[in-house]
């Protein structure tokens, strides 16, 4: 496994750092690359006959739903369902997260676009947890004001949390409870058709009390300079320079999304002491690179002839699959997708051990690094690279399979292999090209078991 995953890495670093010559053509519907780089295909062989046929394997399983689905048009007929007003501009529709621990939440979605002014958005989202705590955010936005590329918008959230938590670099864990509310403003513009601009200000009502009588408080400087158990506010003032040239929002087959940004957060007193300020530099780099020489997208009649096999297959013929062989016979072998993210957060302290913890980066399932909880731990520096492998098993559902590592610490003069974790797994997805529904995966560390993950957030937004 080792092995493989090494080979992953050195695919998806290829691919980040070299320029494919691509035969491009396009039409109204798909785009069609075909990658001449002879050594990315010389690299990704034991994924495309060892891995991808052994993952399509062990959703053998699954695959009895998936014609269902398929078959019966659910997808387009949930979108259907959840799709109201005269020019389809609201949508509502149910939210799952479903995680082990505390963290297995259920809520709604509610969008309404051209709400007052044309070009407006309105996005309002409440959640509730498995063990009754609860958030909510919500979210307008007013694109092309007067007719230009401006655009404004404001958030706030509200969080009602009674055992929130926090790992530190030692590995300390701090237990509290969290009543805190935010309100943002931004407002931001294209520069061209792929780069733009943005400028943020926010204020962040910081209320952090003890524990549950269950839990330990801890005590000391350290807790309390660091923020825990005190009620502060926050004024964070941010810049943002971002590109973006995805074909799709969420059935990107080329293209990259960059973005690199900084911020300054003035920190009201607490503790009886003032200099908790700090700085927050972050960027991140996502590419999307097709792989073979089809389209990725599946037309209907390619797609119904793909589950119809799938429909008459065998549990031996499944078994067979696995056979390096027959994998070249597999015209699905011409549509793969390969998606690499390289991640990096760094606060910048203006006075040694005062900002508070909420400035820390934090690891885990969002940043992604899948099989821990999300904010694993949490550290002035969090980096992660990320490889995500897709093929498409029908017109909506790929399936995938994905290999990341995440460092944290200090900064980056002291950085150790000791603060380097890995995650990887397999699962699928199903979306359009332009609107994601959800994401099912398996997801290992190590030899300290798995964690199942389903959930409708996307795994790179």
């Amino acid at each position: 496994m080792k092995k493989t995953l090494v080979l992953f890495f050195i695919l998806a670093f290829c691919a980040m750092a070299q320029e494919e010559e691509q035969d491009v053509q396009k039409d109204s519907s798909v785009v069609k690359i075909e990658v001449k780089n002879l050594f990315l295909n010389a690299v990704s062989w034991p994924l495309v006959y060892i891995v991808q046929p052994t993952v399509e394997f062990l959703m053998y399983p699954l695959i009895p739903p998936l014609i269902y689905i398929s078959r019966e048009n659910l997808i387009e007929k949930g979108q259907n369902l959840i799709t109201y007003g005269e020019n389809n501009q609201i949508m509502f529709y149910p939210l799952i997260n479903a995680k082990l621990g505390n963290g297995a939440n259920i809520g709604f979605v509610y969008w309404h676009s051209d709400l007052f002014l044309q070009n407006d958005n309105l996005f309002f989202s409440p959640h509730l947890y498995i063990n009754a705590d609860r958030d909510v955010a919500l979210r307008y936005i007013k694109k092309n004001i007067l007719g230009s590329s401006f655009y404004w918008g404001f958030g706030a959230s509200y969080t009602a949390d009674g055992d929130n938590g926090f790992r530190d670099l030692e590995g300390v864990s701090y237990s509290f409870t969290d009543s805190s509310i935010f309100f943002n403003q931004f407002v931001g513009f294209s520069l061209d058709e792929n780069w733009g601009l943005g400028f943020g200000f926010g204020l962040s009502f910081y209320r952090f009390d003890l524990p549950s009588i269950d839990d330990d408080i801890i005590e000391g400087d350290k807790v309390t300079d660091r923020g825990f158990y005190q009620h502060f506010n926050s004024y964070p003032m941010s810049i943002n320079l971002s590109y973006n040239s995805l074909d799709e929002p969420y059935a990107a087959t080329r293209g990259s999304k960059f973005s690199i940004g900084y911020s300054y957060t003035p920190v009201s007193r607490y503790n009886g002491s003032r200099g908790h300020n700090y700085h927050i530099v972050e960027s991140r780099l996502v590419r999307y690179l097709l792989l073979g020489s089809k389209s990725y997208a599946m037309t209907v009649a390619e797609s119904n002839a793909n589950l119809e096999k799938l429909k008459n297959l065998s549990l031996a013929e499944a078994i067979e699959m696995l056979n390096p062989i027959n994998v070249k016979e597999a015209d699905i072998l011409d549509r793969r997708i390969l998606v690499t993210q390289i991640k990096m957060r760094q606060v910048i302290e203006e006075n040694e051990d005062k900002a508070p913890f909420v400035a820390m980066g934090r690891h885990g399932g969002n940043f992604p690094l899948r099989a821990y909880a999300d904010g694993y731990i949490a550290a002035p520096l969090v980096a992660g690279v990320s490889a995500e492998y897709r093929w498409p098993i029908d017109r909506f559902v790929d399936a995938l399979i994905f290999n990341e590592y995440g460092i944290f610490g200090k900064d980056f003069s002291r950085l150790t292999t000791d603060n380097l974790r890995n995650s990887y797994g397999f699962g699928f997805r199903i979306r359009t090209p332009r609107f994601f529904i959800a994401r099912f995966t398996v997801a290992f560390h190590g030899s300290q078991g798995a964690t199942v993950i389903l959930t409708t957030r996307p795994e790179y937004n």
